[in-house]
């Protein structure tokens, strides 16, 4: 279910750099290429530095652009998190990060293996990880008002697919609600953050196992997951 990414959460054709001599680019293809690396700046600097120690100048000389250039782009550095916000979800479903199919049940080795897979290209993009976990919490109302949208979408999508589980595993028990699923997407991004605070983004797959004991723990309580061991990553003796 992961699929190819590119490396920058912001795809730029031209590999950071325009044309120094003449060309036939457009104004919006250099417009384009000039955001994408704002963007892809940004984030680099959040994540490494923190939201609040980087400045519009920093940001623009890790672009490679003038702050004339920034500001014709973007009207302040919230404005390029709220980008980059929108940027970075649609970066996730690309690599397939998403349910393709809500209604569709999962078998229990497939949602771990999304889990792990979540969790592997995190680790692999540590600057946007720690820049979307964690400093876009002081980055401003509308900042966060996209992040809550974003996991509100998230449980939308992963609602049905999780009810289809609780049904086929758990039948006797009610139906798994939304404000269910909810408090457990909340728990599961909680861990990522407290992951993040403590430890490198280098090491999130380590989670993998104990987050997928608590989907197990709230969608089928009453199945024993010592009768799925293919639902537990890297684990051979359950």
């Amino acid at each position: 279910m992961l699929e190819a990414v590119g490396g920058e959460i912001v795809p730029d054709e031209h590999n950071g750099s325009l044309p120094r001599h003449r060309h036939n680019l457009s104004r919006e293809q250099v417009a384009d290429s000039q955001s994408a690396r704002i963007i892809n700046a940004a984030i680099e600097l959040f994540g490494t530095r923190g939201y609040a120690a980087t400045t519009v100048m920093d940001i623009a000389k890790g672009a490679g652009v003038s702050r004339k250039t920034f500001y014709e782009m973007f009207d302040s550095k919230q404005d390029v998190v709220v980008a980059a916000y929108r940027a970075f979800d649609r970066w996730l479903r690309d690599a397939g990060m998403v349910p393709r199919n809500p209604g569709e049940v999962a078998p229990s080795a497939d949602l771990a293996r999304v889990c792990l897979a979540l969790l592997t290209l995190l680790s692999h993009t540590p600057a946007a990880t720690r820049m979307f976990f964690l400093e876009v919490l002081g980055a401003g109302e509308e900042v966060r008002r996209r992040r809550d949208a974003a996991i509100a979408r998230f449980v939308d999508e992963a609602t049905p697919g999780m009810q289809a589980l609780r049904a086929q595993l758990s039948p006797d028990l009610p139906p798994l609600s939304r404000t269910t699923v909810h408090v457990l997407v909340g728990g599961l991004h909680e861990m990522i953050v407290h992951h993040l605070v403590h430890h490198s983004a280098a090491t999130l797959p380590d989670l993998a196992e104990e987050m997928n004991r608590l989907v197990f723990a709230v969608v089928a309580p009453t199945v024993n997951q010592h009768e799925f061991p293919d639902a537990v990553p890297g684990r051979t003796d359950l």
